[in-house]
């Protein structure tokens, strides 16, 4: 079998979640059904990013694979840098608003005196425990979340294709701003972002690299086909104007499709979507910082081993803990970083095109590309595409300076951080060789 289920499952985490339906609903609302084009121009770049990991996994197999190829391309400094301001402060950032969203879904639509930052905590709780039980129980837990999220928002699909519920159409007709259809226009390459989280997971070694990248590409396809169908049903039945202005567009078309029936089990999307994208993170970001450790990019005490303490899982678990505890979820600061990740991991994308165009360069005989893909133009396509995405994210948005602000103190504060700790790590040893080619 050329596909692995929790890969597929991993790569859909991020893209089913909560915010990825707040993206598609309050665009939906904006550009009407026209986002779907935009929405299949993001898929094909996404597509080109998913065969560019294929031929880093191809070259350089193992969770330290990507910072493997970025240090021989680029440096270990990128290879330091790009990582930690992309997934780890992602991580940070939105499994925060992420939990955050399923604790006032759970109060709202389920338990009314439950707390909701209490419930948050439970939720990261009991996600940390899963991931403290071993792989093959998060791997699981990771396919059982995203099955639940895939069948909620079927059901409510299939219930407004055959006009189940009493609610009737809404005829409302988007008339979109100018300028604000500049920037949805750039939405479609966040709304995929998170796939490339398949490729730390533990079931992609030792397997051939077609299973992952088919893998992956089944994962985007798969969501993309679902948001497309959910977008299109939530213009059909609620107002384009209300579906743009809301945090929760996703909970006002399923309301208006089953009434409290659909809210209740938008809600179960939502908590199942939440474990499912946060799960994702922990998994694949701590195995993540353990692989940079192999390439002395990190220090070794942050290295994964069979029966001994996650610290990596440990600290991105107290990491979020803390940003809920200081109250980060309800503060807009928290929607700037979070764009800021973005905006760094669309960077960590198209340096992963140019890093596998500087590797065919210098190695053409040693870095073999797949026949699928073996032409430079998906790689050059793909990486002008995204940095020319990344311009536009940041002129376009509302908070320009303050994004712009936030974007060079992180990498002002992870560059010094990185210089120092590559110089201390470099002395104490070469790295890794476990995976030399």
């Amino acid at each position: 079998m050329m596909i692995s289920i929790p890969l597929i499952a991993i790569a859909m985490g991020l893209l089913l979640s909560p915010g990825s339906l707040t993206i598609l609903g309050n665009n939906m609302g904006i550009a009407g059904a026209s986002f779907l084009v935009i929405m299949l121009t993001g898929l094909v770049v996404h597509l080109f990013t998913a065969l560019s990991f294929g031929e880093l996994s191809l070259n350089f197999p193992g969770p330290d694979g990507e910072a493997r190829l970025i240090k021989e391309s680029l440096g270990p400094t990128p290879a330091l840098i790009l990582p930690l301001c992309s997934r780890v402060l992602f991580t940070l950032c939105a499994a925060t608003g992420i939990l955050a969203a399923a604790g006032y879904a759970f109060n709202e639509v389920f338990v009314l005196w439950f707390p909701n930052l209490g419930f948050s905590f439970c939720l990261l709780g009991f996600l940390l425990l899963i991931n403290f039980l071993g792989h093959r129980v998060s791997s699981t837990a990771q396919i059982f979340f995203v099955a639940i999220t895939v069948l909620g928002l079927l059901l409510l699909s299939i219930a407004g294709l055959l006009h189940l519920a009493k609610a009737f159409p809404v005829i409302d007709a988007s008339n979109p701003d100018p300028f604000h259809m500049s920037r949805v226009i750039l939405f479609g390459l966040v709304l995929f972002v998170g796939f490339d989280l398949a490729i730390f997971t533990k079931a992609s070694d030792g397997h051939h690299p077609m299973k992952l990248i088919r893998s992956m590409i089944l994962g985007i396809l798969l969501a993309a086909i679902i948001l497309a169908v959910w977008g299109l049903l939530s213009l059909k039945y609620a107002s384009p104007s209300k579906l743009a202005d809301t945090t929760v567009p996703h909970m006002l078309a399923a309301r208006q499709i089953m009434g409290q029936s659909g809210r209740v089990l938008m809600g179960l999307v939502v908590l199942a979507g939440s474990c499912a994208a946060v799960n994702a993170l922990l998994i694949a970001v701590s195995k993540m910082i353990s692989g940079m450790t192999n390439q002395n990019l990190l220090p070794s005490f942050l290295r994964l081993q069979p029966k001994q303490v996650p610290i990596p899982l440990i600290l991105l678990g107290m990491g979020i803990a803390a940003m809920m505890a200081a109250g980060m979820a309800g503060k807009p600061e928290l929607e700037i970083y979070t764009k800021a990740a973005i905006w760094f991991w669309l960077l960590h994308y198209a340096m992963i095109h140019v890093s596998v165009l500087i590797m065919r360069w210098r190695n053409p005989r040693r870095f073999n590309p797949f026949q699928v893909f073996a032409s430079p133009v998906i790689p050059i396509v793909g990486a002008l595409t995204l940095l020319m995405g990344l311009a536009g994210l940041l002129w376009t948005a509302p908070e320009f300076y303050l994004i712009l602000k936030f974007i060079f103190a992180v990498l002002v504060t992870v560059s010094i951080f990185a210089f120092f700790l590559i110089r201390m790590t470099h002395r104490k040893g070469k790295p890794a060789s476990k995976n030399e080619v």
